[in-house]
């Protein structure tokens, strides 16, 4: 189920938006004239009394116009671009005459020309309180203006309204002057506050570089300074080496069959057991020389040279290699016919034997670096990833520095350029007399008033249209059907209660009060039935009748979103009026926190409601009737600790059947929903529901909110009565001049409910 109401979206002809609209714009100027007219005399009467203190003529006739020039510097922007610090003054005509004060001006004139005088004697010299000089520094502010030149260039530091040309040319000397030293010292304070903060970030940035420089060498120190650029190359100058090794190898395996061949060859020159004996002998020396070698060289890989069993294993080699040199000798030594076949052999063993240390050699390395690749292997992906962090370090390291390195050059330079000649505001010209100038004519001060009050009032109407537009609050019918969705069955004036007073048009809605405790007063329709608020009652009893037409119910439960909303009283109200009619209606007060429904029919608590469901009495036994004929109530009865659980249980709904088959109408006053959960769970007793909504105290969301509540309950709703309209239709309090031309009521005190 869908919790938005449904609002219509259809768009409305032409014709009849522009009346809304001008509709909209009418009840603005209505609703908030109080605003509209405030803000429009105030402001006449600020710009009335402002133009009658206006300069309306020259105490004097005389002027002189003094002319200033700039002079702007060939590295003031791009030195001091983009460092930071406060933004600086365009050195242009106009920005120079926005920037300076003419208040500031003024106030330095009058001691510089004070200064002046003391030394020289001159008429300034007279201007010693605060007084005075606050005097001069008035007068001075009526005669002094800025104009620009855009075509030269230059800035025109006029005076006007002296006695004498002579005290119009020093005036105006003196002016432009101190307008250029007052703007060369804004230019030297905009400098160096850029100077300060290019210093104050540069600090900054070798702050963040000594700490990214440390945090980058201490992920390299934690990755043990094997970065994943290092182990690669590792690995392949290995690989380089590796496949060199193999090729060398296989040289060498080639180069021992070769030997081996020619062994075999020439030991069929020699006698055959000469040949035998010596070539076993000298082939097995070799095999176990070729073994301790291989053990050297594994032990190598493992200890330092300086191990001792390195070196025992060494003196076992030396003397190994002895023994086959002596065999080598002893076959020398055996050569009987004059042949050169032992020399020959002799050479091949030793060649043999060099192969062979270099054959063992290669292949420990071989081992070795395939065993070093086997390891790295898997340290690949986890270098890889610490590789992609300390790069993004580096990165950051390398653009900190490039940042810092940048800055510090720019320092440099605005450190420089602060020294030089930098863009000046300096005097041109001579003085220049202003032509003769005759007195002026009174300014009419009455326009100052219409133009104050014609701004006035656009920006208090825009202030009230702001207003309005911001205004979430439930205000009309109009409101109820757009923003909410529901229909309004009635609308009730809002209620007052005392001696009738003010407009006629308000008189209608007054409910005239005897008695202090006479709080029953707002049951209007029985104490005031001829009165506008009684016809709006009955109107909205017959407007619940024919929206329930097809349902028919006889149980409704009336409430509010929010406390403060009169529920209650037209929960009361709309049972007088059905009882008026002849029906037997029965009120039930359903509000088990804060019941106020036998306050109103001024009836005692006494069991109730609560008694009803908690210690499951028959309901008919608290039935009670009232004042009013038709009209009977049950009272809340005792406050129980859980009304949400009393409401809420399969008990409530058997009493609210059995009460609906004795009574034609029952009305259970509930609490507000948004306050407690017991009107929602009351909604699925009753055949309907009917929300009240007071005009100016709900705001849009909180009306929808409760609808989506009694929306997710599955609550038939009736609609919405609009409570608190103020009356501005005749048809109102026709009844009312009636009713009082019969006569009228004292009063003593006032009630609010």
């Amino acid at each position: 189920m869908s919790t938005e109401p449904d609002i219509p979206t259809a768009e409305l002809p032409p014709r009849e938006g522009r009346e809304n609209q001008l509709r909209f714009v009418i009840n603005v100027g209505v609703q908030r004239w109080r605003l509209i007219a405030a803000f429009t005399v105030a402001t006449m009467l600020v710009a009335g009394l402002l133009g009658m203190y206006r300069y309306e003529a020259p105490r004097g006739t005389y002027g002189a116009r003094a002319d200033v020039i700039l002079k702007p510097s060939v590295w003031d922007k791009d030195v001091l671009r983009d460092v930071g610090g406060p933004s600086f003054t365009p050195l242009t005509p106009k920005a120079l005459i926005q920037r300076t004060s003419i208040e500031t001006l003024a106030e330095d004139l009058v001691q510089a020309l004070v200064q002046r005088d003391v030394i020289g004697g001159g008429p300034w010299s007279r201007v010693v309180t605060q007084e005075e000089v606050a005097e001069k520094k008035a007068q001075l502010l009526g005669q002094l203006s800025f104009l620009d030149d855009p075509q030269s260039g230059l800035i025109h530091v006029e005076v006007i309204g002296c006695r004498t040309q002579e005290e119009a040319k020093d005036i105006a000397e003196f002016a432009a002057r101190v307008f250029v030293q007052i703007n060369h010292q804004y230019r030297l304070d905009e400098e160096r506050e850029t100077h300060e903060v290019a210093k104050k970030r540069l600090h900054e940035l070798q702050e963040a570089l000594y700490a990214a420089e440390a945090t980058e060498w201490e992920f390299k120190r934690n990755m043990g300074f094997r970065t994943y650029n290092k182990v690669s190359s590792e690995m392949l100058a290995m690989h380089d080496e590796l496949n060199e090794k193999k090729a060398t190898r296989d040289e060498i395996v080639a180069k021992l069959a070769q030997i081996e061949a020619e062994l075999d060859a020439n030991t069929q020159l020699l006698p055959e057991a000469l040949g035998n004996v010596t070539d076993s002998v000298v082939t097995e020396l070799l095999d176990e020389l070729n073994s301790l070698l291989k053990e050297k060289l594994e032990m190598s890989v493992i200890y330092q040279p300086s191990f001792e069993g390195i070196q025992v294993l060494q003196d076992t080699i030396d003397e190994k290699k002895q023994e086959v040199l002596q065999a080598v000798r002893m076959l020398d030594e055996g050569e009987a016919s004059g042949s050169d076949v032992w020399e020959i052999r002799r050479q091949l063993y030793r060649q043999e034997m060099d192969l062979r240390l270099q054959l063992t050699s290669i292949d420990i390395r071989i081992a070795a670096l395939q065993g070093m690749l086997e390891e790295m292997v898997p340290q690949i992906p986890e270098l890889a990833n610490n590789n992609l962090e300390y790069e993004r370090l580096a990165q950051e390291t390398q653009h900190i520095r490039s940042q810092f390195n940048k800055l510090r050059e720019r320092e440099f330079e605005i450190r420089t350029a602060l020294s030089r000649s930098s863009g000046q505001v300096q005097r041109h010209g001579t003085v220049i007399p202003l032509p003769h100038m005759s007195p002026g004519v009174a300014v009419q001060t009455w326009v100052n008033f219409v133009l104050g009050a014609g701004l006035g009032f656009v920006v208090g109407f825009c202030l009230a249209l702001m207003l309005e537009m911001m205004d979430t609050s439930i205000r009309s019918i109009e409101d109820i059907t757009q923003f909410i969705g529901l229909d309004v069955i009635g609308t009730i004036p809002r209620m007052r209660f005392g001696k009738p007073k003010g407009s006629k048009r308000k008189r209608g809605t007054y409910v005239t009060t005897v008695d202090e405790e006479q709080i029953d007063a707002c049951i209007v329709t029985q104490h005031e039935p001829k009165s506008p608020i009684s016809e709006s009652y009955r109107t909205m009893r017959t407007n619940f009748q024919f929206a329930t037409l097809q349902q028919n119910p006889t149980t409704v439960m009336v409430t509010s979103p929010v406390p403060g909303e009169g529920k209650t009283t037209t929960a009361v109200n709309m049972a007088v009026t059905m009882a008026d009619r002849g029906m037997r209606v029965l009120v039930v007060d359903t509000d088990l926190r804060r019941p106020n429904v036998h306050r109103v029919l001024r009836i005692e608590r006494g069991p109730g409601l609560a008694d009803v469901l908690r210690e499951d009495l028959d309901p008919m036994s608290v039935v009670r009737p009232t004042s009013v004929e038709n009209l009977w109530i049950i009272s809340s009865g005792r406050v129980p600790p859980n009304p949400s659980e009393l409401i809420g249980s399969q008990r409530m709904d058997k009493v609210i059947k059995t009460l609906g088959e004795q009574f034609d109408m029952v009305i259970c006053d509930a609490p507000s929903i948004l306050v407690v959960t017991d009107p929602v769970l009351l909604a699925t007793h009753v055949d309907t529901v009917v929300l009240v909504v007071s005009v100016n105290n709900a705001r849009r969301e909180t009306v929808r909110r409760a609808c989506e509540l009694l929306r997710a309950a599955d609550a038939s709703m009736a609609g919405v009565v609009l409570n608190g309209i103020e009356v501005s239709r005749r048809h109102y309090y026709y009844y009312y001049y009636y009713y009082d031309d019969a006569g009228a009521r004292s009063t003593r005190r006032w009630y609010h409910l």
